[in-house]
């Protein structure tokens, strides 16, 4: 945000790919603990349901989930971005889950999670998501990568936040508020935990508080269990996935996912507790 014409900064992602997590730890680093998802809204909008009126936004964060190109609302303003990239696999696991959560479908079964994934390749994306301008998974990755914006983007994983989250702690630091001394930004990082973003959760729905979490809508789906916040892990989609299905998605995305480091084939639960 260098200046008064360049003073927006994007927290971007294709949906469910650890976007609120990201925003969390950055509205808590800059800002400091967050305790509801109402604040992360006031801190940094989603411009999918602010709307229009964004373009009077006077400045700071904002998140989105919209691929990048040059209509994108505020791109003129824009000073730099934050993007934060998932293995597709528990990209597509997460929606799956956020579909029923949203009521978009009722059944869960392996066969309707089988149905999803079909589906999800098939059309390279969750088609909702394409139809409001969100592109394919791999065109909204590639819009905010591959040197289309014309301002500098920062790549964050999914799996460093879970893996590593000081790292990720200090390269928003180094971004955004590069005064922040190594004990700011562990305090960050502990009121991102995710354990804590779940108490966050459950305050909100508890008080009924308007947000992220919480929506009068989505009543019935909650008080049957489900959550925004789920299991803050990396691999669960891979693991889900029949050796069949993660040849067929490795095969959708071939270059991408190899650029990306998400080519591999994951461990089992059983190589996993080996290492």
């Amino acid at each position: 945000m260098s200046d008064g014409r360049r003073n927006i900064v994007w927290i971007a992602s294709y949906p469910k790919s650890g976007n609120t997590w990201v925003r969390f730890l950055l509205c808590n680093l800059l800002y400091g603990q967050q305790e509801s998802a109402a604040s992360l809204n006031r801190l940094a909008p989603d411009i999918h349901e602010v709307g229009p009126q964004i373009t009077r936004y006077p400045g700071g964060l904002l998140k989105t989930h919209f691929a990048f190109s040059a209509s994108l609302p505020c791109a003129e303003r824009t000073a730099t971005a934050i993007y934060v990239v998932r293995d597709p696999a528990d990209v597509i696991a997460s929606n799956y889950h956020y579909a029923r959560r949203s009521g978009a479908t009722s059944e869960d079964s392996q066969a309707a999670f089988d149905r999803y994934f079909d589906s999800f390749v098939q059309q390279r994306g969750e088609p909702r998501w394409r139809e409001l301008g969100m592109g394919t998974w791999e065109e909204n990755v590639c819009s905010w990568l591959d040197g289309g914006p014309p301002f500098p983007v920062l790549c964050i994983k999914y799996e460093a936040l879970v893996s590593d989250p000081r790292q990720v702690g200090r390269a928003l630091a180094r971004l955004l508020r590069p005064g922040s001394s190594d004990e700011e930004i562990g305090r960050a990082i502990e009121a991102s935990a995710f354990a804590r973003l779940r108490e966050v959760e459950e305050a909100d729905i508890r008080h009924k508080r308007v947000g992220i979490f919480y929506k009068p809508y989505l009543q019935g789906s909650i008080d049957a269990g489900n959550r925004f916040m789920r299991h803050g892990t990396a691999g669960d989609g891979s693991r889900r996935l029949s050796t069949a299905q993660r040849a067929q998605l490795r095969a959708a995305f071939p270059a991408l996912l190899m650029r990306l480091g998400y080519a591999a084939e994951p461990l089992t639960r059983a190589q996993s507790a080996m290492r």
